[in-house]
């Protein structure tokens, strides 16, 4: 029990100064605030397919971002599609922040039975 403690702990540590040393010390960590569960889209037009896989959409500081559900199932083991018509269950189980000072594409989500172990996961720019 006491190496999972100090695992998470270290962990936590780490995330942290790879946080502050990404953006020369000025980490400025920003709750995402969870807008919607889109499923995924298909556009038919002529001569042209469009596929798009489910989204979670989320207001990071000033951004809106949408995150695939394949980073969700792959890094956090949660499924969205599971949630699609229950949002507040989905916020119950995830929290994500964003570095507002970092150009990177990624936000970092838990899960609160994680020991404060967070994930980056890849997002784009909701369209």
């Amino acid at each position: 029990m006491k190496l999972n403690k100090i695992i998470a702990i270290a962990s936590t540590g780490f995330l942290c100064s790879i946080l502050l040393a990404s953006c020369g010390g000025q980490a400025k960590m920003e709750q995402c605030k969870f807008v919607e569960i889109e499923p995924g889209e298909f556009e038919v037009e002529f001569g042209d397919i469009d596929a798009e896989g489910g989204e979670v959409e989320m207001v990071c500081g000033d951004k809106i971002v949408d995150v695939p559900w394949n980073q969700f199932k792959r890094r956090l083991r949660v499924d969205p599609q599971r949630y699609i018509n229950n949002l507040e269950a989905f916020k119950r189980e995830v929290t994500c922040l964003i570095n507002e000072k970092s150009q990177d594409k990624v936000v970092f989500c838990s899960r609160p039975n994680s020991n404060d172990e967070f994930v980056s996961l890849k997002f784009n720019y909701d369209d």
